[in-house]
């Protein structure tokens, strides 16, 4: 016997899904682009920042990072190794799932000897720490967590004195 299911939901016709996978390509930031790679930054010949490098350009430097939640983080790295960051927390995460518009964090920063540049942010409900080496493309910059593996992502992040 041969039981054959029916969705309980109606089909719409082709062309309205067809119609609304257009409409959300339109929308900035919507279209899923393939995200970057350290074989892609090795591609556009982007050059890794040395040890000296990280610790003369990330004292006073004001970061901004969008993670892949959709939300867009801000810190300053203050001289002394302090942050305080925030986030307009689209993914609503590290405010204990509630609804907040803006989260904030306190953390610390630092350039380890291995030539990686290391952030812990503790958030009201979660504790980030995490190292990235940090790679210039043209004028962005990017983060990865392994230089041995190729298909590592890449996090991009815009770094201004």
């Amino acid at each position: 016997m041969v039981h054959r299911f029916a969705s309980s939901f109606p089909q719409p016709p082709r062309m309205l899904c067809l119609t609304a996978v257009a409409a959300l390509l339109s929308v900035p930031g919507l279209a899923c682009a393939d995200p970057m790679h350290l074989s892609d930054i090795k591609d556009a010949n982007g050059q890794q920042l040395s040890v000296d490098d990280l610790r003369s350009l990330m004292p006073g430097a004001h970061v901004t990072n969008v993670i892949q939640n959709g939300s867009t983080r801000k810190w300053v790295n203050e001289s002394g190794g302090s942050l305080n960051a925030t986030s307009d927390n689209k993914g609503n995460i590290g405010s204990g799932g509630r609804s907040v518009q803006v989260a904030h964090a306190t953390g610390t920063w630092s350039v380890n000897d291995n030539g990686a540049y290391c952030v812990n942010m503790e958030w009201r409900a979660l504790t980030e720490n995490w190292c990235r080496f940090m790679f210039k493309v043209g004028d962005k910059y990017y983060g990865v967590t392994s230089l041995a593996n190729g298909a590592a992502i890449a996090t991009e992040f815009s770094i201004e004195k």
